[in-house]
Order: C-alpha cells, then sequence, then structure tokens
C-alpha cells in the first residue's frame, strides 16, 4: 500500500455537478490499482453524489455530507454513521432567534437523502432558491410545519444559507454551543450564495478520514485535496495538502502545492508533483 489519498468532489475534481472528466477517473482507476487508497468526502448527501460517480467502478471510501456517514465503495456497504441528536434540534432552532429564515433537515442516505424543510419561514426569493436547489439534487423534500412535529431521528447534517453576514452570524451561535461542526463555504453553483453545512461535533471530512486511517491503518503518505472551507478538517489529518486555485486564502495558507486549474483537470497534475517529490 502506498498510501491514502483523500479528495473533495466539487470544484476539486470536478466543476459538473453530474459528471466527473473520464481523464480524472481514469487517472483515480491507475493509482489504486497501484496500491493507493482513495477517499472521496463531500458536503453532498450520498444520493446526489453519486449521480457523478457512476463511472467509479473500483474500490474507494467515501465520506458523504461533510463526515457524517461513511460508506465503501462500489459495494455500498455502511461503516459509520455520526449524526446529530434530535435533541439538539432547540440550539439550532435559537441560532435563528431574530432572524427571518429557516434552515433545512437531510434524512440521511438510509431514509433516500430527502430533506425536512418549512416552506412558510422562507421568503418568496428563499423558495425560488429551494426550488433550484431541489430540481439541482434532484431530491424529494417533506413539508412539514414544524420540525417537532415530524418525529425526526437522528439525522447526518443541517444545511442554512443566505448572505455572508447573516450565515456568519448564526455560524458563531452554533459553534459557541460546542455541540457542532460548522462549515461556512460558498455554494459552488450559486455565486450569490453561501451555505452552512452543519454536523454533530464527531463529524467533519476530517474526523471521518481520521477513523478510516484508524480502522485500516495509516499506512505511506496521506494527501488531501481541496477547495473550501470544509476541507480544512482533511488538511488537519494529511501529511501533504493541495488547495485549488481558487480555494480561499485560509487553505492556501496550508497547502503544500497549489494544483492547475480544475477545468484543466488539475488534480491529476497536482497529484503527479506529489508523487515525483516524494519519490513515489
Amino acid at each position: 500500500m502506498k498510501g491514502w489519498i483523500a479528495l473533495d468532489i466539487d470544484g476539486t475534481i470536478t466543476l459538473d455537478k453530474y459528471k466527473v472528466p473520464d481523464e480524472v477517473v481514469s487517472f483515480l482507476r491507475k493509482i489504486t490499482s497501484e496500491g493507493w487508497k482513495l477517499v472521496l468526502a463531500t458536503g453532498r448527501p450520498y444520493a446526489f453524489a453519486s449521480m457523478a460517480l457512476g463511472e467509479f467502478d473500483f474500490p474507494y471510501s467515501f465520506l458523504a455530507q461533510n463526515g457524517s456517514a461513511a460508506l465503501q465503495m462500489p459495494d455500498k456497504e455502511p461503516l459509520f454513521t455520526r449524526y446529530i441528536d434530535p435533541s439538539k434540534l432547540p440550539l439550532i432552532e435559537a441560532a435563528y432567534e431574530g432572524i427571518e429564515s429557516d434552515f433545512l433537515i437531510y434524512a440521511g442516505f438510509e431514509k433516500g437523502d430527502f430533506c425536512y424543510y418549512r416552506p412558510h419561514r422562507f421568503s418568496a426569493d428563499e423558495l425560488i432558491y429551494l426550488s433550484d436547489l431541489q430540481k439541482r439534487q434532484k431530491e424529494s423534500w417533506r413539508e412539514v410545519t414544524e420540525f417537532k412535529d415530524a418525529e425526526i431521528g437522528a439525522f447526518p447534517l443541517v444545511k442554512c444559507f443566505g448572505f455572508t453576514h447573516q450565515l456568519t452570524q448564526i455560524a458563531d451561535r452554533l459553534r459557541a454551543t460546542q455541540a457542532f461542526n460548522v462549515a461556512h463555504i460558498r455554494d459552488p453553483y450559486d455565486d450569490a450564495m453561501d451555505l452552512l453545512l452543519v454536523t454533530d461535533r464527531t463529524a467533519s471530512k476530517g474526523l471521518g478520514l481520521a477513523e478510516l486511517l484508524h480502522r485500516y491503518g495509516k499506512s505511506g503518505l496521506v494527501i488531501a485535496a481541496g477547495d473550501d472551507e470544509n476541507d480544512l478538517s482533511l488538511f488537519d489529518v494529511a501529511d501533504v495538502k493541495i488547495a485549488m486555485p481558487h480555494a480561499p486564502a485560509s487553505l492556501h495558507e496550508r497547502a503544500d502545492f497549489i494544483a492547475p486549474p480544475t477545468a484543466e483537470q488539475g488534480i491529476i497534475r497536482a497529484l503527479k508533483m506529489v508523487f515525483h517529490d516524494h519519490h513515489l
């Protein structure tokens, strides 16, 4: 075994929400056959991510919704989940005090990755955005009046959306509870919106990667690549860190390599640079 390679999906290995370039798929297939263990880590739910990974017919580990759930692919074998207990919902509600908006609750891959949402809490413009989001991810959502009436069990992720200043306030309140991991990222498909991806405090991309290393053994080099704030936790675990050129300064400051542009399949060239520098 040569080591581990943990890659973000959107903006890192592809710009297309429904497909990874054939050149990238072929390269990743080749290096896994040569002894690298591949991990794909994403903020997407499993159902949405699987649309882009249809050509991945070789072994890899999949971390869905910022490390809330792990599956071994392509057999879809569940490995572990790190979900939010519904008793913590009042903490999320409190973070929205005085803010005229709302959040989405993802039910998890076991339930088909649908969302609970409260339409009456959103503005007309927000409902348009939600309609686009639902169509983009091809999900069925469950409309509720109040979350407490929906008998929601443990769930992997809460998604908040809005403008930067508003989400910064919500993120600060959530972090103050010390009950959650909160990643503030750009919406990769809508430049006007920011997102908060809220998971249990035991769940992040990096914590998921660390769990895989613990289970299967940290043998060889650990390489991680990403393009947004939720990838920083991968950098915490990796020996070698790759940031995409459009990533925020927080990633560039910690990166060992800056990859060429994603549109040019830059992740391939970046990984080859790492292999060359480490004589692999």
